[in-house]
């Protein structure tokens, strides 16, 4: 950073305000190295801050990744059971699920008339 020369505060002694054209050039290229000093250093704090974000975000993915596989493995499960209650039920009351087919049927057939 900048830093103000010993001697040279605004409560200086008045005869010599006067300043040259070089310290005003060398002032000028302190400053420019502080700029440059501060730019490097923002840039290395994006580049982190980027860098955090990118494993944040990743890590999501990952846990919303898995979050969604169990879901579709409780649904899968779920169907499964479902499935074999059906098929239970089908083959213990074959007549009557051939009726509710039939009956089921039917109406799909009197709507799509319609």
């Amino acid at each position: 950073m900048a830093t103000a020369k010993p001697g040279s505060s605004a409560a200086g002694n008045p005869a010599n305000d006067t300043v040259s054209a070089s310290e005003i050039e060398q002032d000028i290229e302190r400053i420019r190295g502080d700029i440059a000093s501060l730019a490097g250093s923002l840039k290395r704090y994006g580049s982190d801050k980027t860098d955090e974000y990118k494993t944040r975000a990743s890590a999501a993915g990952n846990e919303l990744t898995k979050m969604s596989q169990d879901a579709l493995n409780d649904l899968t499960s779920e169907l499964k059971n479902y499935e074999r209650a059906l098929t239970s039920q089908v083959r213990r009351h074959p007549l009557q699920a051939l009726g509710i087919a039939a009956g089921v049927g039917f109406l799909l057939a009197a709507l799509v008339r319609r």
